[in-house]
């Protein structure tokens, strides 16, 4: 496959019919295409970035919400300055770095931003920061659940590792990482001396790491599925098409 293609069996392929004859465009050709007046061709650059620019955010933003936020402002900046693109690097490293631009300038913004005073609010406003402050509070409990689900299953993968060691080395791992017993306790319980058991840990960790990696192969990290890329990709298509030509 070329670079700057992809196929209509990819996640990230264009799901309306019309769009999958362009889905071995390279990127240079759908640019060309958008810079010549074709500003709807802009969808195929959408949802062929949106899970690499979704990456990309959660690596800085690490939210979700804001992330997406910052998607929407670097698909138009990018739209906007798409007869800009030299061609000097690959395209995916223009859009890249004005997706990290972006969350760049959020954190700033977050920083930055001042704490309200509530006595200056008109009851209103009081009441939709009440309002929001509930949102938030069942946002944060759902949120603490999926945590504690995300603890549940890397409990479950780090059991499964440490199951699969050698005896010696699990039984080193357990009593000297897990029960915090120092390295001289773990020798005395075990009858061995300490070099032995900072040999024998060494090598587990190590073994684990390598189990560890084992499971992790293949795994869609940070994944932006339809029900994220669909909407995203329809709310950047409308901001694309009310503005000005690039």
């Amino acid at each position: 496959m070329r670079a700057g293609t992809f196929s209509a069996s990819e996640s990230s392929a264009p799901r309306q019919a019309g769009l999958l004859p362009f889905a071995n465009l390279t990127d240079l050709d759908v640019i060309a295409a958008v810079t010549s007046g074709h500003r709807e061709m802009f969808e195929v650059i959408v949802r062929r970035y949106n899970q690499l620019l979704f990456r990309t955010g959660m690596a800085y933003l690490r939210d979700h919400a804001q992330v997406e936020d910052a998607m929407q402002n670097a698909y138009l900046k990018t739209f906007l300055h798409l007869g800009k693109f030299s061609g000097a690097a690959s395209f995916s490293t223009w859009i890249t770095r004005i997706m990290i631009n972006e969350c760049l300038m959020m954190m700033r913004q977050r920083r930055s931003r001042p704490e309200s005073s509530l006595e200056l609010l008109p009851a209103e406003h009081l009441a939709d920061l009440a309002a929001e402050h509930n949102d938030a509070r069942r946002q944060c409990a759902e949120e603490a659940a999926a945590e504690q689900a995300d603890r549940n299953e890397i409990r479950a993968v780090l059991e499964r590792a440490i199951a699969v060691l050698p005896r010696k080395y699990r039984a080193v791992y357990v009593l000297r990482e897990i029960q915090q017993l120092s390295t001289a306790e773990v020798a005395t319980t075990l009858g061995v001396s300490t070099a032995s058991v900072k040999v024998d840990l060494h090598r587990a960790r190590e073994r684990l790491k390598v189990e560890l990696l084992k499971s992790a192969a293949g795994a869609e990290l940070f994944s932006y599925p339809a029900q994220f890329c669909d909407p995203m990709t329809a709310r950047v298509m409308a901001a694309v098409m009310a503005a000005a030509s690039p």
